[in-house]
């Protein structure tokens, strides 16, 4: 995905400009009949040499002191080629970056 320079971004000022990522086409963006939105707290990476798969899931069960395992819930996985995984990596970077620079930066819980 590139930047692209639109109508909108045209109206900001030139440091907000370099913050807005388009892709380099044009585009008409409609959810399918299966579209669905899910909240992960769990995310489970493997790879391939052909493409690279994240699992994603939510923590049912916290571990305790009598059993040290979680239970997480598999809600779905997503597959990509690792070239658009690493284009896809690049974009959330730059946007946590931006996230951080305008709110504060994101705390990490302890190891």
């Amino acid at each position: 995905m590139a930047k692209k320079r639109t109508k909108e971004s045209a109206q900001l000022a030139p440091q907000q400009q370099e913050k807005i990522i388009r892709a380099n086409i044009n585009r008409l963006v409609e959810p399918a009949p299966t579209f669905v939105s899910i909240y992960t707290n769990d995310t489970q990476l493997q790879m391939t040499p052909w493409d690279l798969r994240m699992v994603f899931g939510v923590i049912a069960e916290q571990p305790t002191a009598s059993n040290h395992k979680a239970l997480v819930k598999t809600l779905c996985e997503v597959r990509m080629s690792p070239q658009h995984a690493k284009k896809v990596a690049l974009i959330l970077l730059q946007q946590l970056k931006h996230y951080e620079e305008n709110v504060g930066k994101i705390p990490q819980p302890p190891e």
